[in-house]
Order: C-alpha cells, then sequence, then structure tokens
C-alpha cells in the first residue's frame, strides 16, 4: 500500500521511499531545469536536507551529495536510530551561491524488527 497524498500538494514531489530503521540507501537525483532539460550541476554544491513530516524547521540531517555527471548527483542515506515519517529536500547551491530546493518527498522508516 502506498500512501502518495504528498504528490497532491507538491507537483514537483519525488518518489516516496520505505524503508527499515537502520538500512542504509543511496538516493540518486537528476535535475531538470523548468523546461525538463537536464540542468548543469557541476560547480554547484548539492545535498538533501532530512526534517521530521510535520516540522520543516527542525532538521535532522543534511546529507551532502555528490555530482556525478552534469545534471545527476547522489547522497549516501542512513535510517539508523529513526522510525515515522520524514520529508527529503533537495538544496542546491549553483555557482552563483543562489540556493534553490526544487523538490521534496516522503521518506517512511519502520521501526527495526526486534531480535
Amino acid at each position: 500500500m502506498t500512501d502518495n497524498s504528498f504528490t497532491t500538494i507538491n507537483k514537483f514531489a519525488l518518489e516516496e521511499v520505505h524503508m527499515i530503521a537502520g538500512d542504509q540507501r543511496v538516493f540518486t537525483y537528476i535535475i531538470n531545469n523548468n523546461s525538463g532539460a537536464p540542468l548543469d550541476l557541476q560547480g554547484s554544491t548539492c545535498s538533501v536536507i532530512i526534517v521530521p513530516f510535520s516540522d520543516a524547521t527542525h532538521i535532522i540531517g543534511e546529507l551532502s551529495g555528490t555530482v556525478s555527471g552534469s545534471s545527476t548527483f547522489y547522497s549516501n542515506f542512513s535510517g539508523s536510530g529513526l522510525a515515522g515519517v520524514y520529508q527529503q529536500i533537495i538544496k542546491i547551491i549553483d555557482t552563483d551561491s543562489n540556493i534553490h530546493k526544487p523538490a521534496q518527498g516522503k521518506i517512511i522508516v519502520f521501526p527495526a524488527p526486534a531480535d
């Protein structure tokens, strides 16, 4: 069962991610401009901000991104110590120091099963 209710309030929503606490994931992002063409990220600083879904002012972490190619970056994420619904927000600082937050989406972290 997938609840994509967040998509209805943000047309730039990322695909919802489900994971178990303690899992390691590599998130890959392909960034396009407003026309849908690949955006050149060379020289930009890319990251992903993780916040509780209901409180975007409480930053849990900011994951650094590694630019790969011209319009793609990836970031490593660990759900260790987390359980619940979180929001990921892409953050790009371009070569002119402008900050862009082009997309966001849900991360649902399920508690790890007891041993």
